[in-house]
């Protein structure tokens, strides 16, 4: 999506324009035969795929992203209707930043990027999928896989090996027990957010998540 972004953003918006009036004409429908033809891959091209990703996020359940065991995206529809989908204006400063910038964009193992291209005073954000709170609050599944206990474990030894490149590191995780431990060495500072979703904002339960560096 971000590639498509900078390298045609105008293509993208086009598509983006046809999609937002598809839906708008019957939007159950499009909705679920648009989440189709994107775990089909019916199509190929990149910019395609965008426009079919930013569609389903904006008219999806709560922006919500998920998967199943097959890797394929299971969110249902958001129940919205005279929907605004592209954000034209928003979309080519994007596109003017990823360029301007010279930001470099991959999919990947987060370690093969980290150890294979941290240097000494780098600064590296890292936001995981968060260790659940709770025995029902266990959603991990970005991916097919989700994000276990022991993947957990494997980011925290990461973590340090930063630490020890001196590298300037910040994670963000859940307040949990596991993570107090993982991180302990660590500066801790506990901050208010409300992340569990509603469709109604003021529903939101608040919670304490925590910011976790290797710097004062």
């Amino acid at each position: 999506m971000y590639l498509a972004a900078k390298d045609d953003v105008e293509k993208l918006i086009k598509l983006l324009t046809q999609h937002e009036i598809g839906y708008n004409q019957a939007p159950e429908g499009y909705y679920y035969k648009l989440r189709s033809c994107y775990n089909l891959r019916a199509s190929c091209d990149k910019i395609e795929r965008a426009a079919q990703f930013i569609t389903l996020n904006r008219t999806g359940f709560n922006g919500l992203y998920r998967v199943n065991r097959k890797g394929e995206f299971n969110v249902p529809w958001g129940k919205y209707i005279n929907l605004s989908i592209c954000d034209s204006n928003n979309l080519r400063n994007v596109s003017h930043t990823l360029h301007s910038n010279k930001a470099t964009i991959k999919a990947c193992d987060y370690r093969e990027m980290l150890l294979e291209n941290a240097r000494e005073g780098d600064f590296i954000y890292l936001d995981p999928p968060y260790n659940p709170v709770s025995s029902t609050a266990y959603f991990t599944n970005y991916t097919y896989d989700g994000f276990s206990y022991n993947d957990q474990k494997k980011l925290a030894e990461i973590y340090k090996q930063l630490d020890e490149m001196k590298c300037n590191v910040m994670l963000t995780n859940s307040n949990t027990p596991l993570v107090r431990e993982l991180y302990a060495p660590f500066v801790i500072t506990e901050v208010n957010s409300k992340r569990v979703i509603n469709c109604n904002a003021e529903k939101r339960e608040g919670h304490t998540d925590l910011i976790i560096r290797n710097y004062s």
